[in-house]
């Protein structure tokens, strides 16, 4: 069974109104959330702030109520889709640099178990992506313990990426680090990128989108092979052990806000083959990008990884010329986002909306979008569909 899966999905607010994740649009709420999922395409979503105190009370209810259907295998059937609940957390290394990584729970139960344990570690367990005050090994200890599966979150970026931020190897942060499932590719960083550094190749790759809005659903995600629903056989799937990942659709790296460095006193955009690590006009600090971190710390040329293959993805509303009205249009009469971006035809598309959007589709299932990269936090920019 094909499954497209978009695994950190953030809680704005609580039913009752409290923040979790502070940056969050408060449209992102358990009511909205499995509509979108579903309008997006996707059968698998994990929400990353499942175990903070209000978002934990309200699944709670959900379940009381019916609404969330307990799978044999783990997970929960819920408006058609497979949950999977998660908690992502902030934790230091010994050089005080910081790294979010993402838990999945079969259960509420052992969810539960887990947040009891954390919460005392945490400054505000209301709220997203605390820092722990517990070592990288004792919570992925209580993790495994707990029934659970650990991933690196947006592996690669500057912003509290492990590998981005950290360490060279996950060896460094973990004593066992083995246990550590999978990856999240992260925004601006495709596979081959990441296959630079020879420790990614003991982890699965996946992409999810980090979303911090309704919109942002699905702007990453994985296509899994699943034999059935149930957390078990995603777990299963990330290990290879039964059915597997059979690609990742991430954003071009080049659209990521931080695939090349940026310096913010000259607002200087880094350029060239080589990676710069300092402002090559005032010499001074940069927000350094994914690409240049990765050539600074890789052991392996880029080259295509022997893995499921990266499929550059482009939501439809990053098209220009996609507004809400003309995004509802194509939904309406078309189908999924996913339907729209990947097998709708082209004369279809351009019946709905004009013939210049189906050649902008045209060209991202083809991979020759013009892209302006991306990089200090700003997205990069389509400018228009063309050869490169």
């Amino acid at each position: 069974m094909l499954v497209y899966g978009d695994l950190h999905i953030h809680i704005g607010r609580t039913r009752e109104g409290q923040p979790v994740k502070v940056t969050a649009s408060p449209q992102l709420n358990l009511e909205q959330i499995p509509q979108t999922a579903k309008e997006k395409g996707l059968g698998l979503i994990g929400l990353v702030d499942a175990a903070c105190c209000g978002v934990l009370r309200d699944l709670q209810r959900l379940l009381h109520t019916g609404q969330l259907k307990p799978l044999t295998q783990g997970g929960y059937l819920w408006q058609g889709l497979l949950l999977l609940l998660g908690h992502e957390v902030e934790i230091a290394h010994k050089t005080g640099k910081e790294a979010h990584f993402v838990a999945f729970f079969p259960d509420l139960t052992l969810l539960e178990r887990y947040a009891e344990h954390v919460a005392p570690c945490m400054t505000n367990p209301f709220l997203s992506t605390q820092k722990l005050r517990m070592s990288g090994d004792a919570w992925l200890k209580l993790v495994v313990e707990s029934g659970g599966e650990a991933i690196a979150a947006h592996a690669f970026t500057p912003h509290k990426g492990v590998y981005g931020n950290c360490v060279r190897k996950l060896g460094e942060m973990f004593a066992h680090a083995q246990l550590i499932a999978g990856l999240e590719l992260g925004l601006s960083a495709n596979t081959s990128m990441a296959a630079q550094i020879a420790d990614t190749h003991s982890y699965a790759y996946i992409s999810n989108s980090d979303a911090h809005s309704l919109t942002t659903i699905g702007r990453e995600f994985t296509a899994y092979d699943l034999p059935s629903l149930g957390f078990r056989q995603w777990a299963k799937a990330l290990k290879n052990l039964e059915g597997g990942i059979v690609a990742t659709h991430g954003l071009d790296p080049l659209l990521g806000k931080y695939y090349r460095s940026f310096c913010r006193n000259c607002q200087l955009l880094a350029e060239g083959d080589d990676p710069v690590l300092r402002c090559p006009r005032c010499g001074g600090p940069v927000v350094c990008g994914v690409w240049d971190r990765l050539r600074e710390i890789r052991d392996m040329p880029e080259k295509a990884a022997e893995r499921p293959p990266y499929i550059s993805h482009v939501p439809l509303m990053m098209l220009p010329g996609v507004g809400p009205r003309t995004y509802r249009q194509l939904l309406k009469k078309l189908g999924t986002e996913i339907e729209v971006m990947y097998t709708v035809s082209l004369e279809a598309i351009s019946d709905v909306a004009g013939p210049v959007l189906s050649e902008q589709i045209a060209a991202v299932r083809t991979g020759n979008l013009h892209i302006l990269p991306g990089g200090g936090g700003k997205y990069g920019r389509i400018t228009k569909a063309q050869e490169r």
